[in-house]
């Protein structure tokens, strides 16, 4: 045993020698860099003694430094481009045309006569093409990419109106800001005023919801509700013909995807005005019209189908009490739904 395991560790002369020869061929290669490094050359002159002149300024705070990144190639480039994107800063922004003007109201083509830039004016216009609204001169300053000196040029000129607002308060009832919109004015600098002339079409009112009876509206009627959407609208519509109608108003409630927050918005809104149920015959129903009902699970139309196997039609719908697997609470939540016909 012994001696097998030997053999595997032992070498013999040639693979010794082998070995060796390998070792030493690696730490030639490993030493060989060391007496070949490539030779950096003296440094130049003029380019250290330039090093040395900025280092020297930037010390110094020298302004020629400044100026030298003025006349850079890049820096002149990038400032062609600016010029080219605002003709009105190019000059001292003497091509901007300044005039009063309401920045909720205005288009594209008169932010760029008051001087601003493509960029910007795209980003205002976007920004009020999704709702948002200044509400005073100073909400501008807030403007990503609008710098301090071009709002100063601008305030004096700004005019926002104030529109009278109907909305509802969180307890229900209504209120109505004081301004009227005819009469509104915006003070023009520090010492004087000047009233703004109404627009039509100006004024907001908040959405008014309709009342709506559950056994009768639609998807769209369901969709204009709070919180209603067109796909809670037609989960709700679907859940109504799959019962057969509505006899309570909670049942809208047990609407799959349709929580409890949005019920109780929504509730204040509804109404069950009159009650017409499509209802199932016991005696002529089929198994896979029971269980397509919400109400009853597949185990109650097994039973269903079995009770009339063994003991005939129904002679009342109050017999499937007389079923394991009904209790009083499912009893009275179905029978609405039942009748047994003869």
């Amino acid at each position: 045993m012994w001696e097998t395991i030997r053999g595997y560790l032992t070498f013999t002369r040639k693979e010794r020698y082998g070995v060796l020869f390998l070792l030493i061929i690696i730490s030639i290669l490993f030493v060989l860099p060391y007496f070949f490094k490539p030779s950096v050359g003296d440094p130049d002159p003029v380019a250290y003694k330039k090093m040395k002149e900025g280092i020297r300024k930037f010390e110094t705070g020298s302004t020629d430094s400044s100026l030298e990144a003025v006349r850079h190639e890049r820096y002149q480039d990038r400032k062609t481009y600016s010029m080219a994107a605002n003709p009105a800063k190019a000059d001292g922004d003497s091509h901007a045309e300044m005039f009063y003007f309401d920045p909720n109201k205005i288009q594209s083509a008169d932010w760029l006569r008051l001087g601003l830039t493509e960029r910007l004016t795209q980003t205002i216009l976007h920004y009020t093409e999704k709702g948002g609204r200044f509400q005073k001169a100073e909400d501008l300053k807030k403007l990503y990419g609008l710098n301090q000196t071009e709002y100063k040029r601008l305030f004096p000129y700004i005019r926002i109106a104030k529109s009278s607002v109907e909305f509802k308060t969180r307890s229900g009832y209504s209120a109505k800001s004081a301004y009227n919109f005819a009469t509104a004015k915006k003070t023009d600098s520090f010492f004087r005023e000047s009233p703004l002339n109404a627009e039509p079409g100006f004024e907001r009112t908040a959405k008014k919801f309709v009342i709506t009876d559950i056994n009768l509206a639609d998807s769209i009627g369901w969709s204009r509700l709070p919180g209603i959407g067109a796909k809670l609208a037609s989960r709700i519509t679907h859940f109504r013909e799959k019962l057969g109608g509505f006899y309570h108003m909670d049942q809208v409630g047990e609407t799959f995807g349709l929580p409890d927050s949005t019920f109780q918005k929504i509730k204040p809104f509804l109404r069950l005005n009159a009650v017409s149920l499509n209802q199932i015959d016991l005696n002529s129903a089929t198994r896979e019209v029971l269980q397509s009902h919400p109400y009853i699970r597949w185990q109650i139309a097994k039973a269903i189908i079995d009770y009339r196997a063994q003991h005939g039609t129904f002679q009342s719908v109050d017999e499937l009490l007389q079923l394991a697997q009904m209790d009083a609470v499912k009893f009275e939540k179905l029978k609405p739904y039942l009748t047994a016909n003869h």
